[in-house]
């Protein structure tokens, strides 16, 4: 969810208006609207992601009610495909071909390590 913007971001691009600029900015967000829809056809309420999900993206998802998850490991990504039955997806073109797993409770939790000479119990 964060290739194209990356894309755009590290070309170089020669225009003779703002408003140019605006036209690519607009491409891109077009684009990055196109992929989440394909996304949205899954039927999903979780998308998890290695990479970073931009904010418009990000929007996206919440809009259509659906938690977006950013950052997640590799290792930890295999772990969940095999518990919950799922297929890692890296293309979403074919919505009907693809294993979703499940779960009854999705939950966050903090992994902050304490100092144990700072805590007070």
């Amino acid at each position: 969810m964060d290739t194209d913007k990356i894309k755009v971001f590290g070309s170089k691009v020669k225009v003779d208006s703002t408003a140019k600029v605006a036209e690519i900015e607009l491409a891109e967000k077009n684009k990055m609207k196109q992929k989440v829809d394909k996304i949205l056809e899954h039927d999903i309420t979780c998308f998890i992601n290695r990479q970073l999900i931009y904010d418009y993206p990000d929007q996206l998802f919440a809009d259509a009610g659906i938690m977006a998850i950013e950052h997640a490991d590799f290792d930890g990504i295999e772990r969940l495909s095999k518990v919950l039955g799922a297929e890692i997806v890296s293309t979403f073109d074919q919505p009907g071909k693809v294993t979703l797993g499940s779960c009854k409770l999705i939950e966050e939790s903090s992994s902050v390590k304490r100092n144990s000479s700072n805590s007070q119990e």
